[in-house]
């Protein structure tokens, strides 16, 4: 180790460090107030909420900027991808998800974004990551998401990396400016799973055969 010059001290050297402020140009003012829209939306039934709480995004957050999304961006983002992932097909994947013994990744994309939308988002990056870990490419940008808006930088930009990797592209979803914002009611959704302990990983969510039918009656209106 070098030693300290003999008129320097470690408080000197603490007193000239600096910490890289990556959001100076940041509204905090503004950035509150989208704060209390979004939670006061979250907790409207869905039908109520009134249409200025709904931002109007034109387009998707790219994994291809440097810089994280911002967090109440990528929340919507998150929410509208989750929405798209129970589309038609939904209940098949999930169907399939259930009789392959948990090892469709198309149906762990549907659970985790069912498990997402009822509030269980420790779940949902479970199979999030799941799917993600064998190749789906639309988990990975879930979970760029998710860890963007929890303000998990360092993991959102693990992620990142891996979709630039992968040339996802967002806008092959759907046109964002026509993406789902409003959420069906999820309530139902939570007796339908089961919740086994697993002694290395703990509590791991797994849908019963019922969620498939349920599943259905939820995405019936949308």
């Amino acid at each position: 180790m070098t030693p300290l010059p003999e008129d320097r001290t470690i408080d000197d050297l603490l007193a000239c460090a600096r910490t890289r402020n990556r959001y100076t140009a940041y509204d905090m003012v503004a950035a509150e107030a989208r704060l209390r829209a979004r939670q006061a939306a979250r907790h409207r039934p869905p039908r109520q909420r009134a249409a200025d709480t709904v931002p109007a995004h034109t387009e998707w957050t790219t994994p291809e900027d440097d810089r994280a999304p911002d967090a109440d961006r990528a929340w919507w983002d998150l929410n509208a991808v989750c929405l798209l992932a129970l589309g038609p097909d939904a209940d098949q994947h999930l169907a399939a998800f259930i009789t392959s013994n948990f090892a469709d990744k198309a149906g762990a994309l549907v659970f985790a974004c069912l498990l997402h939308l009822s509030g269980d988002s420790s779940g949902a990056r479970f199979w999030w990551r799941f799917a993600a870990g064998v190749g789906h490419h639309v988990a990975e940008y879930c979970l760029f998401l998710e860890h963007a808006r929890s303000g998990e930088y360092h993991d959102a930009d693990h992620w990142r990396t891996e979709l630039v990797r992968h040339r996802f592209t967002p806008s092959l979803l759907c046109d964002r400016s026509t993406a789902p914002v409003l959420n069906p009611p999820m309530d139902p959704v939570h007796s339908h799973i089961l919740r086994p302990h697993h002694p290395e990983i703990g509590a791991v969510p797994l849908p019963t055969p019922s969620l498939v039918d349920q599943l259905r009656q939820l995405t019936s209106p949308l």
